[in-house]
């Protein structure tokens, strides 16, 4: 049968179409992986975004990818990054070793090995429970996925709103999240030679947090999640080049105001104090820095500039941290580079009142006329 000009050209269509798509493989979508039949399978794409994870990296099958390669499909640069992300997890142990062996000293014996989830700019350590966050209970492995992704979500903010380049940090940030309170003292005085309970950090060249996440000290996700965005921006902040932790000199508004402005950037509210982190019932205005700062300007008692850039963190009073707060939230709004300037000059032993003069062309009474300014002008009344 002779075909008739519109289905010949129907039929050319559809063969063109088939050419540009190519073959359709049922059992892996195209994509040429396979999620690895030794886990779960929703829980096989978390370990595209980080680096090493300790819960597959030893799996005989996919050897710590999450994916194998599918065997229907001709797929050479998925093929490639498979074996190549192998071959880097198999080369990663060596360099997370001090991790697993400080956390045993002087044992006589060795404990189960340690969650450790890689990343980037991230060493995290998490040895919670499941948890819940929002509606859904998560595993262990997925709740470690979880705040892996967070806590270089937090980076990438950090480097975008200070205009910041990634080589300002050296090594990576050490996180440890424990469910035993016990476990967290041990590791907080191995891995940051200050014990405690609660939550303890290392700042500077080394930086680490250690924190004990059971309900005795956070209610649920949303709560340790602040906790945890609080006290990694002080990391951040302090290991930064040139590294020094700037809060035990006259330089705790920064410190604080750094790592209360993102905690309000994700959750709209300030409830961490550092020195004060064990006392849960430390608040502020519920921690609505914004509004409280507004009417301490409006009704004239918000504490002297002069008078807070002397502060070390542990002498900041709790209308001193909103404040400290609001001068990074001002300056930012300025200019992100300009602040990123700004701390490295603080973190180089300059007097902030001769770095603002250096760097923003302003002296503190310049700066505390236009401040408050900008508040009446841009914080919300109620």
């Amino acid at each position: 049968m002779t075909s008739t000009p519109l289905l010949a050209f129907v039929l050319a269509v559809i063969a063109s179409f088939v050419a540009q798509e190519g073959p359709r493989c049922v059992k892996c979508k195209s994509t040429g992986r396979i999620a690895c039949s030794e886990h779960p399978k929703a829980e096989c794409p978390l370990e595209d975004s980080v680096t090493y994870c300790t819960e597959v990296a030893d799996c005989a099958v996919c050897g710590g990818v999450g994916f194998t390669d599918c065997a229907r499909c001709e797929n050479e640069s998925v093929e490639t990054e498979i074996q190549s992300r192998r071959e880097r997890i198999a080369s990663r142990p060596a360099g997370l070793r001090w991790v697993q062996e400080k956390w045993d000293e002087s044992r006589s014996n060795p404990t189960a090995p340690l969650r450790i989830v890689e990343t980037r700019n991230f060493i995290l350590v998490w040895e919670m429970e499941a948890m819940k966050v929002g509606r859904k209970r998560l595993s262990q492995h997925q709740m470690a996925h979880l705040y892996a992704d967070r806590l270089e979500t937090l980076f990438r903010d950090y480097v975008e709103n200070f205009q910041a380049k990634e080589r300002e940090w050296s090594k990576q940030s050490l996180v440890m999240i424990w469910y035993l309170p016990n476990d967290q003292a041990e590791a907080s005085l191995r891995f940051c030679q200050n014990g405690s309970r609660a939550g303890v950090k290392l700042l500077g060249s080394d930086p680490r947090y250690s924190v004990c996440a059971n309900r005795q000290f956070f209610p649920g996700d949303e709560e340790l999640h602040r906790n945890v965005v609080h006290n990694v921006a002080h990391l951040l902040l302090s290991h930064q080049r040139p590294s020094m932790w700037i809060g035990d000199k006259k330089y705790g508004w920064a410190d604080e105001g750094v790592a209360h402005w993102f905690e309000e950037l994700y959750f709209g509210r300030c409830t961490n104090y550092c020195y004060q982190e064990q006392n849960t019932n430390v608040d502020f205005k519920s921690g609505k820095y914004r509004l409280a700062v507004r009417k301490m300007v409006a009704s004239g008692e918000a504490p002297p500039v002069a008078a807070v850039f002397q502060r070390t963190v542990d002498e900041l009073t709790l209308p001193e941290h909103a404040v400290s707060f609001s001068y990074v939230d001002y300056l930012l709004h300025l200019d992100g580079a300009k602040f990123n300037t700004l701390m490295k000059r603080l973190r180089s032993k300059i007097v902030t009142r001769e770095a603002l003069m250096e760097v923003y062309d302003m002296n503190p009474l310049a700066f505390e006329a236009a401040w408050k300014a900008w508040v009446l002008e841009t914080y919300p009344t109620r």
